[in-house]
């Protein structure tokens, strides 16, 4: 696509929720399918399967901490538009997805007891993708945690993905203004003690009163639109984490910083969001460095000014740019 096209794909602010029910929605209703597959009994896994006209390639999209498919839907247009089928499932925990809590009443915890579950679940998708369509190359697109379990996948399955974009991928989460090592020292205790199911400090159930001031977002009409949706439907309303998952978003930090850097193989881009608080900058820029080393990978670092986490939900400006990037690198 010319800088053109994508100016005129870019869903604008004016509107937004009207665009998106007119337009949006519609497009994408005559190319989705809702499925579900079991790579453990009993265990399902939601996902969405969105086909292209005119494919050139697959993206699996790995969402993040507390999002649902419904989150990306806007994403998942702007890949059709460009030519890509999406596979994206909804990870455990999260959505329609299957989940480990005890309270099975409980919809606002998210608590995972390994986070390799997170990443042998989104292999088992993309190779469901991969069985589907033999001939096309995948992408993979990981957002924040997402975007730490896709890193980790492109590294369990080298040969699985042709290019892998990281967009304020969670490295390592931002646990300011406890220290780190602190709060990974508490989890891992509390884990021992049999309180992995616990709510984190300051977290709590879904309550529906986040404000746009305080959130990952930097579109307010985007904002609005999703937290719309998630008050209506409880499923959607993941809000808090459970010691078990910081420690395990522990174990993932050390895993991608000590070994999985060493075998990813296929070109990256990390989009980094300048006015970041939900995941740790410096881990994000020591993983890049890392992958640098390597002479054979292909691995850059895209700081995208005024951004927030989500950058994907952005002003029109700023997502012209960033579209424009990430299609273009998927191409190239």
């Amino acid at each position: 696509m010319d800088k053109r096209t994508i100016h005129n794909l870019i869903i604008p602010a004016e509107k937004y929720a009207e665009r998106m029910e007119s337009m949006v929605l519609p497009y994408l209703a005559e190319r989705k399918t809702e499925n579900y597959c079991e790579r453990e009994k009993g265990k399902k896994i939601f996902y969405l399967r969105c086909l292209a006209d005119h494919p050139q390639g697959i993206v699996i999209l790995s969402h993040g901490y507390t999002e649902t498919t419904d989150k990306h839907l806007e994403n998942i247009y702007y890949f059709l538009r460009g030519g890509y089928h999406v596979f994206m499932p909804e990870h455990c925990g999260h959505g329609r997805s299957y989940r480990l809590c005890s309270n099975t009443e409980d919809f606002s915890l998210v608590h995972i007891d390994d986070y390799k579950r997170y990443v042998e679940d989104l292999l088992f998708v993309s190779r469901i993708a991969a069985q589907e369509f033999p001939g096309l190359p995948i992408c993979l697109y990981g957002h924040s945690m997402g975007g730490g379990i896709a890193a980790c996948a492109a590294a369990q399955d080298p040969r699985l993905y042709s290019r892998l974009i990281l967009s304020s991928p969670m490295i390592r989460p931002n646990t300011a203004p406890t220290p780190w090592p602190l709060a990974c020292l508490v989890a891992k205790v509390f884990c021992m003690a049999g309180g992995e199911e616990r709510y984190l400090p300051g977290n709590h159930p879904y309550d529906g009163t986040e404000q746009y001031a305080d959130s990952a977002s930097a579109s307010q009409c985007r904002f609005l639109y999703y937290q719309e949706k998630r008050s209506k439907e409880p499923l959607f309303q993941m809000n808090a984490a459970s010691y078990g998952w910081l420690w395990q978003a522990h174990r993932l930090n050390r895993n991608l910083q000590k070994k999985a850097w060493r075998r990813i193989s296929c070109p990256t881009r990390i989009f980094q969001a300048e006015n970041e608080t939900y995941v740790s900058k410096k881990e994000q820029e020591r993983f890049v460095k890392k992958l640098c080393r390597r002479k054979r990978i292909d691995a850059k670092l895209i700081r995208v000014k005024g951004s927030k986490h989500e950058i994907f939900n952005s002003d029109p400006k700023t997502l012209e740019a960033y579209w424009d990037k990430i299609l273009s690198y998927f191409k190239a």
